[in-house]
């Protein structure tokens, strides 16, 4: 989204200009969003509370505006308690510091929070959330991200090339944010309960050869590998045997599929029953972590300080919560924008 700095006067409605159709009417809307932070204002001293309304109303506009593009008729459930809180809550937040990239991050889960009134873990993980995010500055936002990209995000590139470019549109925005991580900040995101360290580590490139085998491993001699001969006899159809396997060089061939996911859809397509030995043979030939390590950097520089900082900070053995994971996941939707479509729905349901 691009942050809207309009703002309303007294009486003014906030939306102008735009085409809304909100189910309730614009002025109820300015009501619950503007009165809602009329008694904590009023503990401010005059110079604080200008400034402070002007933040609520700039937040106002931007909330109902993504509002009214993502789901315009979820505009009613403002009339709901949970939402109501959920909206002072975010509120209190921008007007506290007027952080732009802070409010872009709480429309986020605002406007997902705002779809339904059920309470469920997803609702439940978006009020923390919107809470916790407040206590957060750019460079947390940026790490949360960042593992959420390794330990929860399952890209689906083509091939080598692909994948760079996919990590280069949802990466390369974040990582700037990351300069000057320290140790210390990386146990204050544990403190905030956005993540917990657990007892197993796992370096990055493992995790990159676990959900990409297809790219970080050489492939299989079919000499030494009697499974690719008893795979090919199974199949009836030789175009469909032909489709599953490709020469990577004069040495080595490949399952021609670069995730298990892929895989196991190549060789249920091909008409396999069990797609097990498949898969088991995408797993040959591991390419070395330091291979692996200086490769991702020289392809994204940027990227550097992070894959370095993996296991110095601890990330190797960090896990998010279910709160980092709507921080992170909204904070990779302001970041990378439309090369990140994917809801929330998909990690919390």
């Amino acid at each position: 989204m691009a942050w809207l700095r309009q703002r309303g006067g007294d009486g003014a409605q906030l939306i102008q200009a735009q085409s809304v159709n909100y189910g309730i009417s614009v002025q109820d809307a300015e009501h619950i969003c503007l009165k809602l932070m009329q008694e904590n204002l009023a503990r401010y001293s005059q110079e604080a509370f200008d400034v402070a309304r002007e933040r609520v109303e700039e937040f106002a506009v931007n909330y109902l505006t993504e509002l009214n593009k993502q789901a315009p008729e979820s505009i009613s459930n403002l009339k709901d308690p949970g939402v109501q809180s959920a909206v002072l809550d975010a509120e209190s937040g921008f007007a506290k510091s007027g952080d732009e990239d802070l409010g872009e991050v709480l429309v986020e889960m605002l406007v997902t929070r705002t779809l339904g009134t059920d309470r469920n873990v997803l609702q439940l993980a978006l009020n923390e959330g919107i809470s916790v995010a407040q206590k957060l500055t750019s460079k947390h936002l940026a790490a949360l991200s960042l593992v959420f990209f390794f330990k929860n995000l399952q890209a689906n590139p083509t091939d080598t090339e692909s994948l760079m470019g996919q990590i280069r549109s949802l990466i390369q925005p974040v990582c700037a944010d990351f300069e000057n991580f320290t140790d210390s900040d990386s146990r204050y995101l544990v403190a905030t309960g956005c993540a917990v360290q657990s007892i197993a580590t796992v370096s990055w490139q493992e995790v990159m050869k676990q959900r990409y085998p297809g790219i970080y491993h050489r492939g299989f001699r079919p000499a030494e590998t009697p499974s690719m001969e008893k795979i090919l006899k199974e199949i009836e159809d030789p175009n469909a045997a032909a489709s599953l396997f490709v020469m990577a060089d004069e040495e080595f061939y490949k399952v021609n599929a670069i995730t298990k996911e892929s895989a196991k859809t190549l060789g249920e397509t091909a008409g396999l029953t069990d797609t097990s030995s498949l898969i088991e043979l995408m797993t040959h030939n591991p390419i070395p972590e330091a291979e692996i390590s200086d490769a991702l950097k020289r392809e994204i520089p940027e990227f550097s300080s992070f894959l370095d900082a993996w296991q110095t900070l601890g990330f190797d053995s960090f896990d998010l919560s279910l709160t980092g994971i709507v921080v992170a996941h909204a904070n990779m939707r302001r970041l990378a924008k439309d090369a990140f479509g994917a809801r929330i729905g998909v990690w919390i349901n």
